[in-house]
Parts: C-alpha cells; structure tokens; sequence
C-alpha cells in the first residue's frame, strides 16, 4: 500500500514514523509521497522521513495515480476542504481527528466518499489499539465486575499554541482533547458488548470556561446512560497534564495511562489493591494500528473501518456540535445550530401545486410568517399556524378567520385536522416550561383538550378514525415516534433507533405510519406498520435530507421537503434555505407499502425558498391531485 501525507506539520512526523516502521517490518505499506504547501518544506520533510515523493502542493498529490491512501494531517480547520480535494480526486483518504470542524462539514465529505465509491475513515487511533480489546476482555471475565461509570480527564497546557485559542481555526480544547475522553466513554459505555443494546446516552450535563477569544478552555461533561451507568469527563487546554481514565466496577476498577494511546493498563479489586498490570504491545508509536486497519480494510474491499464506521464519525461531530452549542462556542464559519432566526422580514406565500399539470397557484401572500397548512377533508378550507395560532383560510372566497384557542397561544407548525371536523390537534409551547404539548382546540370555542402531558411531544398525524395520534417525542434524551389515544392516555413508543425519528403520519388507511429518521447518518424518509414494525428505509438521497414525508389519501404518491447537504446538519429543518419538495409514486398495489421497490425514486417537482414551515405536515387535497405549501420571500 503506497501511503501518502498530506500536510507536513508536527503530527505528520508521528505517522511518517509508524509507516516507515512498518515498512522496514515488511508488513506490505511502502513510505511513498508527502505534500506541502511549499516544495522545500516537502522536500525536508521527505529526506528526513524517507518518503520517496515529495511535492509542492496538495494537487500534485492527489493527481499522483500510484497513491494508494492519504492521511490528512492539516489543521482540522483544514480537514473538510482537504478530505474533498482528495475525494473528488478518486483517492482514499485517512482523515486526522476531529474529522471535521462540524457535522455539517463531516456529512458532505462522508457523502462525496460514498459518491465516489473511495474508501474513508477518521484517524481516530484510540479505536485500533490492542489495549482497547485487553480491556474490554478484562471486563468481560468479570475482573470489575459489573461496569458502573467511567472517569476520563486528558488536560494539557496548550493554549500558547495560536491554533488552539483561535476560533477561525477550530481552536478550543473540546475538538482536540475533548475528543479522547467522550471517546473512552463511547469505548466502554456505549458498546453494546459492555453496556448492553441500545446503551445510549440519555442524559447530558456540561459546564465550559471559555478562554478570552471564545473558543473552550477548559471543559466538564457528565452523561448518564439509558442502562444508568455513568461517565465523568474533562478536558483541558490550560491545566496541567493529566491523562488518565479509570473504569469502575462492583468488584475493582481498571486504571488506563494516557486516555490516547494506553500506555499502561492496571487491574484493582474492590479494596483498591493493585491486582495486575499489563504494558500493551506497539510496534511504534501506534499510529500503526489505524494504518494497519485502513490496509485490510482496503484489501476486503470495504469503504469504511468496522474500527471507526462513518456512522460513528456522525456521530462524535453531531455531539460536539450539540455541546459547543451549549456553551455558545460558535467558529466564525458557521452558523449555530442554537441560533434563533430573524423571521420579522418574511413574506410568506400559500401556494397551491398541481401534480398532474405541474403548474402552482398562488393563493394569498402575507406580510408574515405562516407555516403548515392544512387541507380540511371535504376540500372547502386550509389551516395553517402564524404567531402562536392557528388560521382558517376559505377556499372559495380568501376569507381568514382565527380559530378559538383560548390560552393555547403558543402554537408551532406541527398540527392535524380531526376528522369529524371538530377541530385541530395542535402542537403548543406551554408557560410553565416552554415544552412543546399536545391539545385539541375546537372551531366552536370550547376549552381546549390536553391530550400529552409530558413534553416536548410535536404532533404530525392522526388515524382516519381520529383515534390515535402519532407524534415525535423526547423522552429521556432520545427522540422517538410515539402513538397516543386522541383522548388522552398512556403513550406507545414505536422507534428505538438512535437519533431522531420525526414527521410521523399514518396513511388513508390507518395500516402505515411514514416518518423521517436520522438513523443512518443522513436524514431520510421510512415507513413502518402502525404498531412499529418493519421500519424500512424509503429514500436514499446522498447529498440532501429529506424531510416530513406525507402521503396522499389514495396511498399513490408521497411528497416530502428537502435540504441539501451543505445547507443544513443531518438533524435540522431550519427555515429560510433553498429547498426542493420532492415526489415519489407508488408502482403498483402489488407489494406492501413499506417496500422501496414498490416506487419510484424520489424526484425534484419544486425548487423553492423555504424550509421550516414549508410543509411540515399533511397538505394534500382530497383528490390526491393537489397539496399545499409555504414559500417565503
């Protein structure tokens, strides 16, 4: 394997090192190419590593058709721009941690790789060590007994270095440092083999010291488990060095020096007396070990490391996303996921769209925001949310009336009709905490109905009956598709899958429930039996999210929004973006609904300005000809 570098600074002198240790071992990786911004830097570098290759630029590089894979060792402020270099160019690429700046960045690379069928992994090395097995064997005989919690704490005094306290450059402890101890957590927690299925982290609490540009400095993160096991983490650019983990279990505890490379493993019983200690195998530096990976990765033709798959890369990034957020540490090129948008601008225009002609009419524009409509059952009126109410709008004559709500005022864009034309169900953000709860509110005036008690629970759709609701909730720190009684009563939990499960709404007929899942690391469109089985997968899109897939009353045709890739992260539906509304029909009757076969692939019918509020839920006319939507300006 002819292994290349890309970026010659102080961690490509580590990995120069472990290849051409294996090289002289004759483990079949060959020291052939580095690169540079400059010809000299690459040629120092090249002599004093003994890399055969040496160029000027990163483009020289990757046009170099005798490479086999690049490590990216720039700056990971540099990482998106260089892992799309590569890929675009054919090549495959071992990309240094923390694989990108965010996750937004992190899901376009991923997306390119699989377009172009190259092969991708993060250099996150932790995850190829041998200790790594040695301690997890350790825990499977029993030596702790049962694992309880887990400490990690990786602190160094960096922040002299500009990189580090600079946010322009992805600087702060968390991406650097922080990394490692979630990822001895992630190790010995959220394995299944350790913390059983489903292990995911339910419950997060974190405390951040900004250093004076804003970036983090020094950091403290507690999670709980859904098992209840527990990790206590920290991370430090401005402490003095500590790098240690420690597992704790009913019976003793294992102590791990250096949470990065696991220099030394040490066994204790519950007395705290030392029982073993055991110095794991490295035939370098273990930088070796995830080269060694990416190699019999590549020769069983695999596209990603079981070490290190990329749904775990999403993973990482979209928690560290969550946690910067948190602490409102924001890089000056991006956008926080926690930002609240400026809508006060906005004109909102309720359109009309044909699909058997393709032509959109435009019913009414407003000097507002409006969002959701929906379209009544026998066809004669819309409803839609504007400022924490709900609307009538009159088909025939534009006539607009508010719908009585009382003290539910506070509404969002995620509400249904009830089918005996009694009302609507609504999603509304209670005073007490401000979490989203689900009511009826009646045409007539009546007093509105509390159907969900516990919150957020965001309403998307009803049975023909009007018995149940389906409705996404969090519970527990996960956020699944629920059912519920229209009346009130216990809820049903039907999703399990890590991430979020959203848009739940049941068909004509009552048999299926469409939803949208971030399950595989890009938000997609899924369809289930209305007691949650056979979840299966329905779209597929490499570059876009897709959002909120809502079917038609005759169960021919389903249309949903979608957000490319490099406008939104895999988890957000956010307004104001350019948007497409997309449409996929059915084939044929002759195989069930949640059979992808069954229909065609989705294709682009709209191209709008949009996003949050366009079509969140059910719009579609009575014929299953026409559905509504929301277009700003």
């Amino acid at each position: 394997m002819k292994f290349a570098i890309l970026g010659c600074g102080h961690i490509a002198t580590k990995m120069a090192a472990a290849v051409k240790c294996l090289e002289k071992r004759g483990d079949g990786v060959e020291a052939y190419a580095v690169a540079s911004r400059t010809q000299a830097k690459a040629d120092d570098f090249a002599q004093q590593y003994g890399f055969q290759k040496a160029y000027g630029s990163y483009r020289e590089l990757v046009e170099d058709p005798d490479v086999d894979l690049i490590y990216i060792a720039t700056p990971h402020s540099q990482h998106y721009e260089s892992a799309l270099l590569c890929i675009d160019a054919g090549k495959n690429v071992l990309v240094e941690k923390a694989f990108c700046a965010n996750a937004l960045q992190a899901s376009e690379v991923i997306a390119l790789a699989e377009e172009k069928n190259v092969f991708l992994c993060e250099a996150m090395w932790t995850r190829f060590l041998p200790a790594v097995k040695i301690v997890k064997d350790w825990i499977a005989a029993g030596r702790i007994g049962k694992v309880e919690s887990v400490e990690a704490d990786f602190s160094m005094a960096l922040s002299h270095i500009e990189r580090l306290h600079n946010p322009a450059l992805a600087g702060g402890a968390l991406l650097d440092l922080g990394i490692y101890s979630l990822t001895f957590a992630d190790l010995f927690l959220g394995d299944p083999q350790i913390g059983g299925e489903g292990n995911t982290v339910v419950k997060t609490e974190s405390k951040s010291v900004l250093f004076e540009t804003g970036v983090d400095a020094t950091d403290w993160i507690n999670l709980t488990y859904k098992n209840g096991q527990r990790a206590y983490l920290k991370t430090s650019m401005v402490a003095p060095t500590h790098n240690e983990g420690v597992i704790h279990g009913t019976a003793g505890f294992i102590r791990v020096q250096n949470l990065n490379d696991m220099v030394e493993l040490q066994v204790f019983d519950k007395a705290g007396t030392l029982c073993e200690t055991l110095t794991p195998p490295r035939l370098s530096n273990c930088y070796e070990y995830e080269v060694l990976g990416c190699k019999d990765a590549l020769e069983k033709g695999l596209k990603e490391c079981p070490q290190m798959p990329h749904a775990k890369t999403m993973q990482f990034m979209e928690w560290m996303d969550s946690l910067r957020a948190s602490w409102g540490v924001v890089y000056p090129f991006e956008k926080s996921p926690a930002q609240v948008w400026d809508r006060s601008g906005n004109k909102s225009c309720l359109q009309v769209y044909d699909t058997e002609s393709g032509e959109t009419r435009l019913l009414h524009e407003f000097d507002k925001v409006i969002e959701a409509p929906n379209w009544s059952d026998d066809g004669t009126f819309l409803t839609y949310n504007s400022e924490g109410r709900i609307y009538k709008y009159e088909l025939e004559n534009g006539t607009i009336t508010e719908v009585p709500s009382h003290f539910v005022d506070n509404c969002n864009n995620d509400h249904v009709l009830a089918p005996d034309g009694s009302g609507l169900y609504v999603s509304h953000h209670t005073k007490e905490d401000g979490l989203s709860r689900i009511y009826k509110i009646f045409f007539d005036g009546r007093l509105p109905e509390l159907v969900t008690p516990l919150g957020p629970s965001y309403l998307h759709g009803i049975t023909p009956d009007g018995k149940t609701l389906a409705y996404c909730a969090e519970r527990n720190g996960e956020y699944d598709i629920y059912t519920i009684p229209a009346v009130g009563g216990l809820e049903t939990r039907l999703t399990t899958a890590h991430g979020l499960n959203d848009g739940s709404e049941f068909d004509a007929g009552g048999e299926y429930i469409w939803f949208n899942s971030v399950r595989t690391g890009r938000m997609q469109a899924w369809c289930m039996k209305a007691d949650g089985s056979e979840q299966v997968q329905m779209t597929f899109d490499r570059h876009w999210n897709t959002w909120f897939p809502h079917i038609s009353p005759d169960k021919s045709k389903v249309v949903m929004v979608a957000y490319h890739e490099r406008d939104v992260r895999p988890g957000e539906h956010v307004p104001n973006k350019n948007v497409e509304i997309r449409m996929m029909e059915r084939k044929g009757t002759g195989l069930p609904q949640n059979d992808a076969a069954g229909w065609t692939e989705p294709r682009c019918i709209l191209k709008l300005f949009g996003g949050q509020g366009t079509i969140n839920v059910n719009s579609w006319a009575p014929d299953s000809r026409r559905f509504a939507f929301v277009s700003y300006v």
